[in-house]
């Protein structure tokens, strides 16, 4: 991912829109990028400062808050890659029981015949 592609997507990431890929580049290239990051933590201190404004909470660190959110954006993406290995291996098991199951079944009916 580029600079330009990056500032393209702040607002997104920041709403939590990007796919999980995304995200996946968007953080890899902020966490390389000191230019990149010093804008997202700008466009994070503006679109967050304006949601708390309507809230009208006084408590708000525009820094903080943004590694907080960045932080839980790495967080969501190892579960997310931790749940998809783990459903492959549960479908692995899966088939493995049913074929462990076939071969069961195959075994009494054959032994039944004979």
């Amino acid at each position: 991912m580029d600079c330009r592609e990056a500032e393209r997507k702040m607002s997104h990431f920041i709403q939590r829109e990007l796919t999980e890929d995304e995200t996946a580049e968007f953080l890899e290239h902020i966490r390389c990028c000191s230019a990149c990051r010093r804008e997202l933590e700008t466009n994070f201190f503006l679109l967050e400062g304006l949601r708390v404004l309507d809230t009208d909470s006084d408590d708000f660190d525009g820094k903080r808050a943004m590694e907080r959110e960045l932080r839980h954006a790495f967080l969501r993406l190892r579960r997310a890659r931790l749940r998809r290995k783990l459903r492959y291996v549960m479908d692995a098991l899966t088939g493995a029981g049913v074929a462990v199951a076939g071969l069961l079944m195959f075994r009494i009916l054959y032994w039944s015949v004979v």
